[in-house]
């Protein structure tokens, strides 16, 4: 268990997103283009924020002054958590503090652990469990992920050092 946190910690950038609903042909929310951040913390403390590129600007300063199509089209392409995590056996639970959804807080989260060897290291693969969606299909969100490095993987001049998390 303490292996898995430990590979889990660091930033991750969102690579790819796929939705598969009653095991059917995979697609891309949000036209296949969103864009996300993930971090572990070794605290046992996550957060995660995922968006469509697609969003409107809003003409305002603040969303909160935004029209209301507006503010709702933000809210529709935007995705975000927070809390603590652990593992249990190959799945990470998010124990959801905060959300822009509000039915999520209070709520854990379970996300199955894959590793997909790439060139440089190990792109983190989540996937929720099969999950039954409002119209009463079976769904399954799969999301990869590849590690950011962070400022100790790097050397003075921001080049990889070739320590993974700085170790």
């Amino acid at each position: 268990m303490v292996h898995a946190m430990h590979r889990l910690i660091g930033t991750w950038r969102l690579v790819e997103w796929t939705f598969t609903v009653n095991e059917s042909r995979p697609t891309h929310p949000w036209g296949g283009d969103p864009v996300g951040l993930l971090t572990y913390t070794d605290d046992g403390r996550m957060n995660a924020s995922l968006m469509s590129i697609g969003r409107p600007p809003a003409p305002t300063r603040t969303l909160s002054a935004a029209p209301a199509d507006i503010r709702a089209a933000a809210a529709a392409g935007y995705l975000a958590y927070a809390g603590a995590y652990t593992i249990e056996d190959d799945d990470v639970l998010h124990h959801i503090e905060v959300s822009l959804m509000p039915n999520w807080v209070g709520r854990t989260e379970r996300r199955h652990i894959e590793w997909l060897p790439n060139g440089s290291g190990e792109d983190l693969i989540l996937s929720t469990p099969p999950t039954r969606t409002d119209g009463g299909r079976t769904a399954v969100n799969r999301l990869r992920w590849a590690r950011i490095p962070s400022s100790a993987d790097t050397d003075e001049s921001g080049m990889p050092t070739g320590r993974p998390n700085g170790g």
